[in-house]
């Protein structure tokens, strides 16, 4: 294993252990998890799984693997001997409360014994309602898991607040996007057009590719700026689909010039599709 992977399987550890004590068991075990697949002889990574995992009998696997690898660390054994004991009871799930499951022991887990913290009320991603977190957008103060929290320098936000702060010119929605398809489909039709009428004329069809389809792309693209003051992926993509949808028939047309002996026909068609779809996404960043 190299020093980077043994570096990144320490964070991995040390961020899982954050986690746990926040109470995101999810991104606990997420971590653990991904630690254990870069490293399968990491103790701390095993012990660590299985201090995060519901099921005792996935607890029982996760220390019967740590030991495996140190049949003399104190903490897995311990830990071991008290869910097998759960398990001898007719136990499947780990209990919620650490003094019973100190009290149920003489011999308590380490990994169990910890004095009981205050209660807390368990809070659940509102995105995803099945996972725990301890997790909370510092706007809105609603609870993520730790797939859902995006940070920042003020501190995590949920998607919501962090699109909430996008630029205006970013924010788009539906009916931005279909003016700008219907933008698109429009201005590559009319240029097919005109690229079937001239572009059979000597050496013009080569300029009409070079030239026309960037300024036709260009052109696009500030008559949807203009028409919805808006940028972005949404744009660029439901602009890309209207013009792609609008050249389609000079596709068309370019395929069966191809089938008739015209290939240069066919590259200057694609040529200026090409160069008109790159322009507008690049124009509408």
């Amino acid at each position: 294993m190299t020093e980077s992977t043994a570096t990144e399987v320490q964070q991995l550890i040390t961020e899982g252990r954050a986690a746990a004590l926040a109470g995101d068991t999810f991104t606990a075990r997420a971590r653990f998890r991904r630690a254990t697949e870069l490293d399968s002889e990491n103790v701390d990574a095993w012990i660590g799984l299985s201090s995060v995992a519901p099921i005792l009998a996935e607890k029982r696997e996760y220390l019967r693997r740590a030991l495996a690898i140190d049949p003399m660390n104190a903490e897995a054994t311990a830990s071991l001997a008290y869910v097998e004991k759960l398990l001898a009871d007719g136990l499947q799930i780990a209990p919620s409360h650490r003094r019973q499951e100190r009290q149920a022991s003489g011999d308590a887990s380490p990994l169990l014994s910890a004095p009981e913290p205050p209660a807390v009320e368990v809070a659940y991603c509102y995105i995803h309602p099945d996972r725990e977190t301890g997790l909370r957008c510092v706007q809105c103060n609603r609870p993520i898991c730790g797939s859902c929290a995006q940070m920042t320098p003020v501190g995590q936000l949920c998607p919501e607040c962090r699109k909430a702060r996008r630029p205006p010119h970013y924010q788009a929605d539906l009916s931005h996007m279909l003016i700008g398809g219907v933008t698109g489909f429009f201005a590559a039709l009319i240029g097919s057009v005109l690229v079937v009428v001239l572009g059979g004329v000597p050496f013009l069809g080569l300029f009409l590719a070079m030239m026309a389809g960037p300024l036709t792309g260009a052109l696009t693209a500030r008559i949807v700026e203009q028409l919805t003051r808006k940028r972005g992926k949404a744009m660029q993509a439901s602009t890309v689909i209207g013009l792609a949808l609008g050249a389609l028939p000079l596709v068309g047309f370019g395929v069966i010039a191809l089938l008739n002996g015209a290939f240069l026909q066919l590259l200057l068609i694609g040529l200026w599709v090409t160069l008109l779809i790159v322009t507008a996404v690049a124009r509408l960043r």
